[in-house]
């Protein structure tokens, strides 16, 4: 009887697509490092640009912080509510009292009443060093009267925090001998936990340099004006004069100017700078 061939099964072979070699692991490897490498790449890339941007927009922002004004009514001789607004702090210091002074010429001040904040009225300094409160006092009796300074100021609970706005407001009589053109300012004192602003400054006639600290000024208009617009001042609207400085161009902040130039320029250098790691990474991927 013959014996059965003994049969055994073909011996497996792995196949190529499960298998990788030296070079190819190799390969591998190096790519994963480097694109671990470029990671610390991409995330300054990212941030150059957030600070450009932020930069950008924080320029603008830092020109335009003053107290502003708005008014009912700005023709002379009528009653008008006039609205002050604060819309910052000292430096990230809250606002706890705000000071403004009324001239002589805007009488029957009668402050609004503001929740959590308590209302003083004083007869004001003609200038600084000037007067002391007793002479002002004193001219008051007389008939020389320097103005009115009216003070809100918070209580230890309400003081406005940095970065958020607010108002505070009067009712009034405009000068009743005043015309159409005429500037009234309102020097007003901002008081913070830590430091303070003093915006009492006001432009020379005829000079296109705005203030550093600027006042908040009303420009009275004929009786059929409209009332202030925002920033502390009112256009003029009874005159070709009035007109043609209405239409006039804002002055211009150069510094804020070079600020957002700077930053733009920042934030388009780290546009690129994130565009050419990103196709890089890409790049290295694909092979």
């Amino acid at each position: 009887m013959r014996p059965r061939a003994r049969t055994s099964s073909p011996a497996r072979t792995s196949s190529p697509a499960h298998s990788s070699s030296p070079a190819q692991a190799d390969a591998i490897a190096t790519a994963g490092a480097r694109a671990t490498s470029s990671r610390p790449r991409l995330v300054g890339a990212v941030v150059t640009s957030a600070a450009g941007l932020a930069l950008a927009l924080a320029a603008p922002v830092a020109a335009q912080a003053h107290v502003e004004l708005e008014a009912s009514s700005t023709a002379p001789a009528m009653l008008s509510v006039l609205t002050f607004a604060v819309g910052h702090g000292c430096e990230g210091s809250p606002t706890t009292s705000l000071a403004v002074t009324f001239p002589a010429e805007v009488q029957a001040v009668t402050p609004t009443i503001k929740p959590g904040w308590s209302i003083t009225e004083a007869p004001a300094v003609a200038a600084v060093g000037a007067e002391t409160a007793e002479t002002a006092e004193a001219d008051t009796d007389t008939g020389a009267a320097t103005g009115t300074t009216v003070t809100w100021t918070a209580d230890p609970s309400s003081a406005l925090p940095d970065g958020f706005r607010d108002t505070v407001a009067v009712s009034a009589l405009l000068p009743v001998g005043g015309a159409a053109g005429d500037l009234v300012a309102f020097p007003t004192v901002q008081t913070c936990e830590v430091g303070s602003y003093d915006w009492v400054e006001v432009a020379e006639p005829g000079s296109d340099a705005q203030p550093a600290s600027p006042a908040p000024v009303l420009t009275l208009t004929d009786a059929d004006g409209g009332g202030a617009g925002a920033g502390g001042t009112d256009d003029a609207t009874g005159s070709p004069e009035a007109a043609a400085a209405s239409s006039a161009p804002a002055p211009v902040d150069e510094t804020a100017r070079a600020l957002a130039l700077g930053a733009l320029v920042v934030g388009v250098v780290g546009l690129v700078l994130l565009t050419t790691t990103l196709r890089r990474r890409a790049a290295e991927a694909r092979r």
